[in-house]
């Protein structure tokens, strides 16, 4: 896939605060953790010891949270509010006045810069990369690459057996770009060599469950009636939730294949799958200029999908192309549909959706959720809390899977650092009415 793509491109719905920064309370230093010994999440919940929570975790869009917060400010009750990156908007806040400046806190998901990537695909493509995980795409493609160079095979299952090992630590940093992947391939070739990617879209280490184990995320409060940023944190799910990280274990096959590798592409038919696309033809240019792998060129074979329906048509079909790897789709909704076919034909699917309850969908190794997902902020919303001493939470979440499972990634976080979760519960966004739930929840 080739072509220009149209941009897009996501501003954050935030006030720039640098006049007002040193009156918020940011530094880039990040605040101590609390840590723990870890364990199962801990909730009293409605039965529990009956003392009553000060801080308020809201999951939701911005709508729902904003009639949540409303009705809770009403009861006098919360000293701290907590929110997402999904309700990061002027709406949520509209019209509630919060008793104080360090009363409202949330998080933002970050991306990671990489200039030498932005600089090679505006050269090849005219636009500088924007709005979609075009990173991870790219990263993608070198991460099944280096396993496929690893495994010394292009199978899917072998190549899915790899990519741990190539992605995760211990090793030698192996890094994106034609130099780098020569790089990598000779440090591979040495008696047990190893290597740890990292790429255009920062580390890739990858946990037990697939999903990526660190990301960058930007806190910010309100203030006067506005969302200010205040300061990036690095996450790090082994350090700040007790995730398991495994090293990887090599699997190398005797005799190298005599067909060149193929990794396969599942794009939307839109701007944001051409721009997908053309990261993933970039990598794939940078590595055949490096060499290739088996000493051959890398092919890269692309399907179109017009949405989640076609996605497990669409691995079959690269798997009638050959393909040993496949990155992609976006939408959550397919991944799921692509994952079910991946998996009966064990090769493995790098996904390019963040989408948090993508991690229940596998455990076998076959999925790779290469964009940090939307769970990995909840250490750093626990963090925040455990900062300001308050003392227990109450978690209201709206009803769907992507709110159920962020709720429980807070719960695991906060167990981790042995603190407590008074209650978490399920709302209904269409309610419109929270004061009830909100009374049970706090106590």
């Amino acid at each position: 896939m080739s072509g220009r793509w149209m941009r897009t491109l996501f501003v954050p719905l935030t006030v720039v605060c640098l006049a007002l920064l040193a009156a918020c309370g940011g530094d880039s230093s990040g605040s101590p953790t609390p840590t723990g010994t870890g364990g199962e999440p801990t909730s009293d919940g409605n039965g529990g010891t009956g003392e009553p929570a000060t801080a308020l975790v809201v999951i939701g869009g911005p709508a729902e949270v904003n009639g949540v917060l409303a009705d809770a400010v009403t009861l006098d009750k919360v000293d701290l509010y907590l929110l997402t990156s999904l309700s990061q908007d002027p709406a949520a806040i509209d019209g509630v006045t919060f008793a104080g400046a360090d009363t409202v806190w949330g998080i933002e998901m970050q991306e990671a810069l990489a200039g030498d990537f932005d600089t090679a695909y505006a050269d090849a493509y005219g636009e500088p990369p924007a709005g979609v995980p075009v990173r991870h795409a790219y990263d993608a493609v070198y991460t099944a690459a280096l396993a496929a160079v690893a495994a010394n095979a292009s199978d899917g299952a072998s190549i899915k057996d790899n990519l741990l090992y190539v992605a995760n630590s211990p090793g030698d940093i192996a890094v994106y770009g034609s130099e780098g992947f020569t790089a990598a391939v000779e440090a591979l070739a040495a008696e047990g060599g190893d290597v740890n990617y990292i790429g255009a879209s920062g580390q890739v280490d990858v946990t037990a469950s697939g999903g990526m184990s660190k990301a960058h995320v930007q806190t910010w409060k309100v203030l006067n009636g506005q969302i200010a940023p205040i300061e990036p944190r690095d996450v790090d799910l082994a350090a700040e939730a007790g995730s398991e990280v495994p090293v990887g274990e090599l699997k190398r096959a005797t005799e190298a294949p005599t067909e060149a590798l193929v990794i396969g592409l599942i794009v939307s038919n839109d701007d944001a799958g051409t721009a997908i696309g053309n990261a993933a033809e970039l990598a794939v240019e940078e590595i055949n200029a490096g060499g290739g792998v088996f000493g051959l060129d890398v092919a890269l074979a692309s399907v179109t999908i017009d949405g989640a329906g076609e996605a497990a048509a669409a691995v079959d079909a690269l798997l009638g192309q050959g393909a040993g790897a496949i990155v992609g789709p976006a939408a959550a909704d397919a991944v799921g549909a692509a994952l079910d076919a991946a998996k009966a034909a064990s090769i493995p699917l790098l996904a390019l959706s963040n989408a948090p309850e993508l991690a229940l969908l596998d455990g076998e190794g076959f999925l790779v959720q290469m964009v940090p997902s939307l769970a990995i902020q909840m250490p750093v919303l626990a963090n925040l809390a455990l900062e300001s001493e308050s003392d227990g939470f109450c978690v209201l979440y709206a009803q769907g899977a992507t709110g159920e499972a962020m709720a429980q990634a807070f719960e695991e976080a906060v167990a981790f650092k042995e603190a407590r979760v008074r209650a978490s519960e399920a709302f209904d966004p269409a309610s419109g009415d929270y004061m009830g739930l909100l009374e049970s929840c706090l106590g």
